[in-house]
């Protein structure tokens, strides 16, 4: 898996956090930049964390075991989250309010939640023999960039959230990665 197609992957995840910092967006009345700074942060530090988590438990314990089927492994995650994210794109994601704004454990929560999406991407990563380093640095800063954009371009006197449909998009381009892994 070329370094293109782990940021396009990553580009794809983090619509989620984008999704969610849009919402959250549309929610809040006072105090958002200082809450989409930490929103970002919390989102990357989770992101990056359960990376390197889903990379370290492929590495130690099923590298000898999926080392023929490596292709199938990765297409089948790359596959789950494509359809995860085309039925999330209909479905109401997880936001905060201003009154959220100030509990760091729901934020922990969301991020948490968010980023089991980067843990089967770095166990799939790990499976195609990508290196972790420089993976880990883009998705931090993939990350980060998206979450910001997703809560600046929220709107408190939005009708419809736009960032569902990018949602869709995310989950068919998913899909076609998924598919690219195993044809070529």
């Amino acid at each position: 898996m070329g370094i293109i197609s782990v940021i396009i992957i990553f580009i794809c995840i983090c619509v989620d956090n984008m999704v969610t910092a849009n919402m959250s967006a549309m929610k809040m009345t006072d105090g958002k930049s200082v809450f989409s700074i930490k929103m970002a942060l919390f989102f990357a530090g989770f992101n990056v964390l359960l990376f390197w988590l889903g990379y370290l438990i492929s590495l130690i314990f099923f590298r000898n075991w999926v080392y023929l089927a490596h292709n199938w492994v990765a297409f089948a995650f790359l596959l789950l989250l494509g359809i995860k994210f085309m039925l999330e794109s209909i479905e109401k994601s997880p936001s905060f309010s201003s009154e959220d704004a100030g509990s760091t454990g729901k934020l922990c929560k969301v991020s948490a939640l968010i980023a089991m999406n980067s843990f089967l991407v770095g166990y799939a990563a790990e499976t195609m023999d990508s290196a972790c380093f420089p993976q880990w640095v883009f998705l931090a800063l993939i990350t980060f960039g998206m979450t910001l954009l997703g809560f600046f371009l929220g709107d408190n006197n939005a009708k419809t959230i736009k960032s569902k449909k990018v949602e869709l998009l995310a989950g068919v381009v998913l899909i076609v990665m998924a598919v690219r892994l195993i044809i070529v």
